[in-house]
């Protein structure tokens, strides 16, 4: 590999840690939009301040009505494309650092969006410096593109400029796992509801409210139940949690009519449910041994409970199922909120590469049909897959064996990136084989030490595909 690009990514440690810094500064989370920010304000000022910073490095930028922006440099050959995200999922609970410092501790950078994806974005715009700044001949042009609507799944963003602009021919996301990624898991997102009819209570405990996670992308860190009743209710319900198997999750709170129960979970990414602690699961297994008068809120509660309160495998439905290629089919219960007559859960399958679809739909739909709930399927996204021998699978691998002297395979991931709406496209890197996939969870960090090798591979690969011919 050329030491000269290696060399530079050195000389820009600092800076590349400072503009880490002053993308996590930007707590770009989506809110309703408008002409030229059309994911709101927060998410534009963050593409805006990584556009100055992409200006003060000496490229050609421009913003897309703020559906995207773009880093260029050079003119002739083939377009390499680099696809990014600037927008990121709220910080939910449980964290130790101020999620939108940027804190350095230790070796490492904590920040919402240091792993997903402000960090590999700075990391990418200064692979970009040093191979501008090496002086080394290339054949093709860079375009990196910012996108500003990855987090939803929807991916409006990116989709509006391939719309208008001119797709690249290829090139890489750095928004996953190293080696390289070859192929991801198709996603179905759905709602889950019904509503009902309020009735007299008979002066027993009920369920008036529950109210949980942040989005259907992450594991419920945190969620809520509103009962109330008798005064005989307090006694009941601290005999339930003396006798629940996870009753240092559970606190439960007298507040000016009836009371509180909280349930405390972990955060993480919704792709890797098994690294988290689904807290609306465990608040509605609490709310399962309680003797809730038969209201329409307790009966919805209880149907959520009977179809996803059974972990992340989805077996209760009657879908779990794996391969060898890609692993199992998870189930991620993400959104509940539940009011006075009605009620709605957001859950998300993921599920293999040869798993099919059809069979999945087909028992979703007759399982929610059998509990008498409404099924809104909002969201829907094939799988794709780039065989291990593609070329650009080889040539990205192959830099990543050089840059490291380590030789693991392609991988394929739960997780939904750009790459599905691009052609040609893989996700690389930044977590490295062996790590904890950090992004969505409570102190979300990125090591120094990663950031720079990942800035060096980047480089590497970037002077690479700038001379396919």
């Amino acid at each position: 590999m050329d030491h000269i690009l290696n060399d530079l990514i050195e000389q820009y440690k600092e800076e590349i840690i400072k503009t880490t810094q002053r993308l996590i500064a930007h707590p770009s989370l989506y809110e309703e939009g408008r002409e030229g920010a059309p994911f709101g304000e927060p998410i534009e000022a963050a593409l805006e301040e990584v556009l100055s910073v992409a200006e003060e490095l000496g490229f050609e930028t421009r913003n897309h009505e703020g559906y995207a922006g773009t880093v260029k440099w050079g003119q002739k050959g083939k377009q390499i494309g680099i696809l990014t995200h600037i927008d990121v999922v709220p910080p939910g609970d449980g964290w130790t650092y101020r999620p939108f410092e940027g804190t350095l501790d230790n070796g490492r950078l904590y920040g919402r969006g240091s792993l997903d994806d402000k960090g590999p974005m700075a990391a990418a715009l200064f692979a970009m410096k040093a191979v501008k700044e090496s002086g080394l001949p290339v054949k093709n042009h860079v375009c990196h593109i910012i996108g500003t609507d990855e987090e939803s799944g929807f991916m409006r963003g990116l989709k509006y400029y391939l719309k208008k602009e001119e797709a690249p021919w290829g090139g890489f996301s750095p928004d996953g796992e190293f080696p390289v990624i070859h192929a991801e898991k198709g996603i179905l997102r759905f709602y889950v509801s019904d509503t009902w009819e309020e009735t007299k209570h008979a002066g027993g405990m009920y369920l008036k409210e529950i109210r949980g996670g942040t989005k259907v992308n992450v594991v419920p860190g945190y969620a809520y139940a509103a009962v109330d009743g008798t005064e005989d209710a307090e006694h009941m319900l601290q005999e339930a949690r003396d006798g629940f198997a996870k009753k240092d999750n559970i606190s439960i709170s007298k507040q000016d009519t009836g009371w509180k129960i909280e349930a405390k979970g972990l955060g993480g990414h919704s792709s890797q449910p098994w690294n988290g602690e689904n807290a609306i699961q465990t608040l509605l297994e609490f709310l399962h041994r309680l003797p809730l008068e038969e209201g329409g809120g307790a009966r919805f509660a209880g149907k959520i409970e009977e179809l996803f309160g059974d972990g992340y495998r989805g077996e209760r439905l009657g879908i779990a199922c794996e391969d060898k290629l890609s692993g199992i089919l998870t189930l991620s219960l993400g959104v509940l909120e539940l009011g006075e007559g009605s009620g709605k859960a957001t859950v998300e399958i993921r599920y293999p590469i040869h798993a099919s679809e059809e069979v999945i739909l087909k028992t979703l739909k007759v399982a929610c049909g059998q509990q008498k709930v409404e099924l809104d399927i909002y969201q829907d996204k094939k799988h794709i897959y780039m065989p291990v021998k593609a070329p650009l699978i080889q040539t990205l691998l192959h830099v990543y064996r050089e840059s490291t002297g380590r030789e693991e395979e392609p991988v394929v991931i739960g997780g939904g990136t750009y790459c599905r709406a691009a052609e040609n496209f893989a996700a690389y890197g930044p977590v490295f084989p062996g790590q904890r996939e950090l992004a969505h969870e409570p102190d979300e960090y990125i090591s120094v030490e990663d950031l720079i090798l990942s800035a060096k591979i980047y480089a590497q690969a970037l002077y690479v595909l700038l001379n396919i011919s």
